[in-house]
């Protein structure tokens, strides 16, 4: 079937009268037509009846008798009228400078009298009988040549779609399968779930045809397929307010109206028609102009956050310190923190995601090598060398360039903590920071300064032996892991250690009977060990007697062998305390003794039931102390589930190194996620200044003089919203700021029932933030469910600070953390800024 029988001059009058359905008055008194004066400058005035011939789409007129070779027209279509206006003023003042008026009309000619016709190279120069006539005639023969414009082009539009489904029909059978139809939609850069547009095609497959007994649109459907799937009322709305000229076009001085105005973007007139360029898919682009679909695809591409923050913009010569680092919580896991697998996939996972310090649960391992597992549970082992070599060496600057910290927590005898210092230095070499660190250094190296080095972060050895595995120079404070809520001892769950009744010694009980006890025989008189002694051999602990095969040690035997273990230590434990230097890991002990003692390449790690009541108690010390130290804050022990708690309060306070479980989806991952969208997904953010400044005095900002900043978003409409188990979705949206204290805000729009692909709120909300550098944006889309709970389907998380004003699509992240394909919404953004409060 040819193009010309798809789409016909009929299809162009009905288009025509469709968007006339509000003018009929005005239709039908242009059609009994008005005479006028159609005035020529070399030829004098004619009076002759114009009318308007609708189902023709011409202005027609009455001409005088000419000989039948003349070739003058009678008539003008409307398709080639390019313009109606008022006479220039040079015409004007050459007719009235030549006095015909004054023999043709019994009044005086005025300017409000006269108006053009103005069709390829000719024109028609019209005089109405009064001002009236002349006026009804300007405006509205105006208004409809711009719908017959609209409607050309719009059928030109769908001429050029019915030639692409004439391209992509290679069997010539005059019918497209579903996969045609994607491939199709594919090649014109339409992006569409499978399931949404599995459903319409359906529907516009209304002869219900079959080939090879699959269905199949023939091309009048497709093209009811393509409205349908390309039709957005609220983009008609603001497209036909701009599109004044040609309500299916938009020039290029149009669009920049637009852009400016709306979007706060300013371009010239090439760029705006560059833009025409890469997003009309049309034939209409040849012409500079931008149709419905064009601008459609236009609007797709803003966002709400601006375009520079995506990449990496920021000042990246601060001090470690002054900055938010992507951090991961035992990162080996795949599931719970109890039973669940522990994988090498886990650690590359976190790193492809732009994870900047991971974690490594290190415990002696059976073959004399380190291994990584969640001590003390079910969970299976890894060993150190495979996480070095096939996770933390290839991937490490993979997706960042910036510093990547290895946090250790160390529970080695001193033999595998000398292996540990080999294998990091044989198999991460030049890539360690090894620079050494004083007490006369008083702010930490940049990530600018420390790119491509993997930074060690651990407690250094404490000198102890194997009978005490390194459990007292883990990287955490250990004050609630895998324990219950209300335990808030400092010290390390699971731990043992009886004061004062340890032997340290390195070698295996077995060891020690042949050295000592069977090298000499000790008097009955020798002082005795009286209490029995736990012993480490390998991973297990064993329990040693106060005499072993009827020997015991005597006070001078025993003294010389302290000694020789106490110097055999240090010299093995030297080794990693060599890689130790810019992240020292140190039991937290209070604000002033940190003041006192501490350094700026010391490390706190907190639970986040401990840095919490910190929060709420001393939030203007924790502040303080994060201007010069890096803070990490690990999930509570009970969080056996490997749930995420809100890292949000804890950036809002200054913690630098936020850990959360990256093998866990959710809301407070997906909040983890886009906030190190922000500068490039480097892993590294930079605190805002307000938490940089030492003399700050940052408070709950309730009593500050601060210039605060008014956020209005708009939520219109949202598009191919998943399903759930349900099927059908009734979806709402949830608005929260998230961040500093005083500025907790939520809102929820109505619910639309029944509706994912569409839904429309056209609600809005206002905030009043106080400290905006802190805050954080959270968009929820969820299904209202009155059975069970009410399910999360997508989110979008944006730092306040990243906001722009304008249109823009949310693209909405699921659950488990992945930008779901074609799930957006459609919002407006207002941001102001009040005069400061006094």
């Amino acid at each position: 079937m040819e193009v010309n029988q798809m789409i016909d001059a009929s299809d162009l009058v009905k288009g025509v009268r469709g968007r006339c359905t509000s003018m009929e008055s005005v239709i039908a008194t242009l059609s009994k037509g008005c005479q006028f004066w159609k005035v020529r400058s070399d030829r004098g005035w004619y009076l002759r009846r114009f009318w308007l011939d609708v189902d023709r789409l011409c202005l027609l007129y009455v001409p005088s008798q000419k000989p039948f070779w003349s070739t003058s027209p009678t008539h003008v279509d409307l398709t080639g009228i390019t313009d109606v206006r008022r006479w220039k003023s040079a015409f004007y003042q050459h007719i009235e400078k030549g006095g015909h008026s004054k023999r043709r009309l019994d009044f005086a000619l005025t300017n409000e009298l006269c108006f053009t016709v103005v069709f390829g190279q000719h024109e028609y120069n019209l005089i109405a009988l009064d001002e009236e006539t002349a006026e009804f005639w300007l405006t509205n023969l105006k208004k409809l040549v711009c719908i017959v414009r609209a409607a050309q082009h719009e059928n030109q539009y769908w001429m050029w779609l019915t030639r692409q489904f004439r391209k992509a029909d290679k069997d010539k059978t005059g019918a497209l399968s579903f996969v045609q139809v994607q491939d199709l939609l594919e090649r014109m850069n339409v992006k569409l779930s499978r399931k949404y547009a599995k459903e319409l095609f359906n529907e516009a497959n209304v002869n219900k045809n079959k080939q090879n007994g699959k269905q199949v649109l023939d091309c009048r459907e497709f093209v009811q397929f393509f409205r349908v799937l390309t039709k957005r009322k609220e983009l008609d709305e603001i497209f036909e307010r701009y599109a004044t000229t040609d309500s299916a076009a938009m020039t290029a001085e149009e669009l920049r109206a637009f852009l400016s105005q709306e979007q706060f973007i300013d371009v010239d007139y090439e760029q705006a028609n560059a833009l025409i360029s890469k997003h009309e898919v049309s034939t209409a682009k040849e012409e500079g102009l931008l149709t419905i679909a064009g601008f459609t695809a236009l609007m797709k591409s803003f966002g709400i956050a601006i375009e520079e923050h995506s990449t990496v913009f920021q000042d990246m010569n601060q001090p470690l310190t002054s900055y938010y680092i992507a951090s991961s919580h035992n990162t080996y896991l795949k599931g719970n923190q109890l039973t669940s697998k522990s994988s090498v996939q886990a650690y590359i996972n976190a790193l492809e995601q732009g994870c900047r310090c991971v974690e490594l649960d290190l415990w002696d391992g059976p073959a004399g090598d380190p291994v990584i597992y969640h001590g003390r549970t079910l969970t299976s082992e890894l060993k150190l060398i495979d996480v070095l070599n096939e996770a933390v060496k290839p991937y490490a600057f993979k997706t960042s360039p910036y510093p990547l910290i290895l946090s250790l927590e160390c529970h080695l005898s001193n033999k595998q903590t000398k292996r540990l210092a080999f294998l990091l230095k044989d198999v991460l070499g030049d890539m360690l920071y090894t620079t050494p660190v004083d007490d006369s250094m008083k702010i930490l190296p940049s990530p600018e300064a420390l790119k491509n080095k993997i930074i060690i972060k651990a407690k250094k050895p404490s000198g102890t032996s194997d009978c005490e595995p390194e459990e007292n120079y883990s990287s955490d404070d250990d004050d609630e892991r895998n324990s219950s809520d209300n335990d808030n001892s400092d010290d390390a769950p699971f731990q043992t250690k009886p004061p004062n009744k340890t032997v340290s010694v390195t070698t295996s009980a077995t060891d020690l009977v042949q050295k000592y006890g069977a090298e000499q025989s000790y008097s009955s008189n020798t002082a005795h060990i009286s209490e029995d002694i736990p012993v480490t051999d390998g991973t297990k602990e064993i329990e040693m007697p106060s005499q072993i095969m009827g020997h015991a040690l005597s006070n001078t035997r025993k003294e010389s062998y302290q000694d020789l273990v106490e110097t055999r230590d240090t010299e093995e434990s030297s080794c990693l305390s060599d890689l130790i230097n810019i992240c020292e890991g140190k039991k937290f002990s209070g604000f002033h003794q940190n003041l006192t003692t501490s350094r700026c390449y010391h490390v706190s790690s907190l639970s986040e039931k401990k840095a919490k009541k910190l929060i709420r108690g001393e939030r203007s010390a924790v502040i303080q102390h994060t201007n010069n130290q890096l803070v990490r804050i690990y999930p509570k022990g009970s969080r056996t589930d490997s749930s995420n708690y809100d890292p949000a309060q804890f950036w809002s306070s200054g913690c630098q190194i936020v850990a959360l479980n990256y093998q866990t989806g959710g809301l407070f991952k997906t909040i983890n996620n886009e906030f190190f969208q922000f500068n490039g997904n480097c892993g590294y953010v930079l605190k805002p200044a307000i938490l940089r400044n030492p003399e700050t005095t940052e408070t709950s900002g309730a009593a500050e003089v601060r210039r605060n900043k008014i956020v209005r978003l708009q939520i219109i409409t949202g598009q191919n919203l998943p399903k759930t188990e349900k099927n059908v979705i009734d979806p709402y949206v949830t608005i929260q700021i998230m961040g500093h204290p005083a500025d907790q805000y939520k809102f929820k729009t109505k619910r639309v029932e029944n509706n994912g692909f569409n839904p429309c709120w056209k609600e809005t909300a206002e905030f009043r933030l106080t400290v905006p550098e802190l805050d954080i944006l959270v968009i929820a889309v969820m299904d209202k469910d009155t059975m069970t709970d009410n399910d999360l389907v997508g989110v979008g998380v944006f730092p306040v600070k990243s906001l722009k004003s304008g249109y823009g699509h949310i693209c909405l992240m699921c659950p488990e953390g992945n930008i779901m394909p074609c799930a957006t919404l459609f919002v407006h953004v207002s941001i102001h800024e009040e005069t400061p409060v006094k």
